[in-house]
């Protein structure tokens, strides 16, 4: 990836970590899709809350990093906006 993206090392060192600090949230997501009737509500509700909270920033920030591109709201669905900026 370093090589074909021409990114200097750290900045592909910064990828990295954003699309691998996230991979415990995943593997619980994915345990749950895999079985999701072994899940209590409590459970269900925290690991997505975790998941949802941590892997959004990481993903955009790889992105950003990798392709320069800004994170857009392509579902219009605010997702990009401060509720402060709204009041």
């Amino acid at each position: 990836m370093l090589r074909e993206a021409e990114l200097p090392e750290d900045v592909a060192d910064d990828v990295a970590f954003h699309m691998t600090d996230w991979l415990d949230d995943l593997s619980r997501f994915a345990e749950f899709c895999a079985e999701p009737d072994k899940w209590k509500d409590e459970a269900i509700e925290e690991m997505l809350l975790a998941f949802l909270v941590h892997v959004p920033n990481h993903v955009a920030a790889a992105a950003k990093l990798l392709t320069g591109l800004p994170v857009t709201d392509v579902f219009g669905v605010g997702a990009v906006e401060d509720e402060s900026d709204n009041g």
